[in-house]
C-alpha cells in the first residue's frame, strides 16, 4: 500500500536542507538497520548463534529524469526506460529473518566487486554467514576471488559460456558431473572455483558455479539451497508494493532517502513479525502474522494520531 508511504515522509520536514550528502544519509540509515538489528540478537537471540545463508542482489529503480546523473545507470529496458537506480543489497535468505542487511547505491565508476567485498565484510560484522547465493550477473572473475578471498561459501548459476557449453556436451547422458579447477577468465583477471554441471528435475542439464564441497550424487541439493534466494524476490515485491514512497524527484539525495527509508520499514515490519510469533507461539513462523499492508496501514495510523515532531 504504497499511498500508505507515500505520506510519511513528509512528515520529516526540513530533512532534505539537512542531509545534503550520501554519506549523511547512509549513515543515519545504517544506525537504523543496526539499532533493529541489535534489538533481535539481545532480545530473541536469533542472529547469534547458528549461520544464516545471505543473498547479495541488485535492485533497479526506473528513471526518466536526466542521464547525466552519475548514479543513473543503463540497463534493460523495463517500464518505460532503460534507465535506473541501483543498489546492491545483501539480505538473510532464511524464512522469518529475512533482514535486509545492507543496502549501497551504484555510482558509474563503482567497481562491482568492490560493492561486493563491502557488502560480505558488513554482513560478518552482523551475523554469521552461512553461505552466499548470486545470480549470474555476479558471475565475474574478479568478483569470484573476492568471495573466495572473503573465505565464504557461495553458489551460484553459471553464464553457458563456450567452455561450460563444451563440457554440457561432454557430459549428455550424466545426471550430474563435477569439474575441478574450473578457470574464468584469463591472466590477472583469472579465477578459479568448481563447475557443477547437475540435472533439474524434468531433466533439464544446468550449470552452477561454487566453492562448496559436495558429493557428486548429492548435487540435486545444490537446486534445494539456491531456491532459498527467491525469498528475496517476495521482498523485493514488499518494498515496491507496501513500503516504497513515491517521488517524481530528479534529486538523487531525496530518492537515496526514500530507498533507505522503505528498507527501514521493511526491516521494522520482519523485527514486528519476531516479536509477534514469538509472544504467541514461542518460536518464528515461515510466514509473516502481519501482513505488509497491513502493518503499513497501522504505521500509518500511527503517525496521524502521534506524527514525529
Amino acid at each position: 500500500m504504497s499511498s500508505t508511504i507515500n505520506r510519511y515522509p513528509a512528515a520529516c520536514c526540513g530533512w532534505e536542507a539537512s542531509f545534503d550528502s550520501k554519506e549523511k544519509i547512509q549513515d543515519i540509515f545504517d544506525r537504523v538497520l543496526e539499532v533493529i538489528l541489535n534489538y533481535a540478537k539481545q532480545n530473541y537471540n536469533i542472529l547469534k548463534r547458528r549461520k544464516l545463508d545471505i543473498a547479495i542482489d541488485i535492485h533497479k529503480i526506473p528513471y526518466y529524469g536526466n542521464k547525466n546523473d552519475h548514479y543513473v545507470m543503463e540497463g534493460q529496458s523495463d517500464k518505460g526506460t532503460n534507465h535506473f537506480y541501483q543498489f546492491i543489497t545483501s539480505s538473510i535468505v532464511v524464512a522469518g529473518k529475512r533482514f535486509t542487511l545492507n543496502a549501497i547505491p551504484f555510482h558509474k565508476l563503482d567497481n562491482l566487486e568492490d560493492l561486493v567485498d563491502i557488502l560480505i565484510k558488513k554482513a560478518k560484522d552482523k551475523i554469521h554467514i552461512g553461505k552466499v547465493y548470486l545470480d549470474r550477473g555476479f558471475d565475474r572473475p574478479k568478483i569470484i576471488n573476492v568471495l573466495k578471498e572473503n573465505r565464504v561459501k557461495f553458489l551460484m548459476p553459471k553464464v553457458r559460456s563456450p567452455t561450460v557449453k563444451a563440457w554440457m556436451r561432454k557430459s549428455i547422458g550424466v545426471k550430474a558431473r563435477i569439474i575441478e579447477d574450473f578457470e574464468i577468465g584469463t591472466h590477472k583477471d583469472k579465477a578459479v572455483t568448481r563447475l557443477v554441471l547437475v540435472n533439474d528435475e524434468e531433466g533439464i542439464q544446468r550449470a552452477f558455479i561454487t566453492n562448496l564441497r559436495i558429493p557428486v550424487q548429492l548435487t540435486h541439493h545444490l537446486y534445494t539451497f539456491y531456491s532459498k534466494r527467491w525469498g528475496i524476490e517476495t521482498s523485493y515485491r514488499n518494498l515496491d508494493h507496501d513500503f516504497k514512497a513515491k517521488t517524481t524527484s530528479k534529486n538523487f539525495h531525496i530518492r537515496l532517502f526514500y530507498f533507505l527509508f522503505s528498507v527501514a520499514l521493511y526491516n521494522l515490519w520482519v523485527l514486528v513479525n519476531i516479536v509477534i510469533s514469538m509472544a504467541l507461539y514461542g518460536r518464528l513462523t515461515d510466514k509473516p502474522i502481519i501482513t505488509a499492508k497491513l502493518f503499513s496501514v497501522v504505521l500509518y495510523r500511527a503517525s496521524i494520531e502521534d506524527p514525529p515532531t
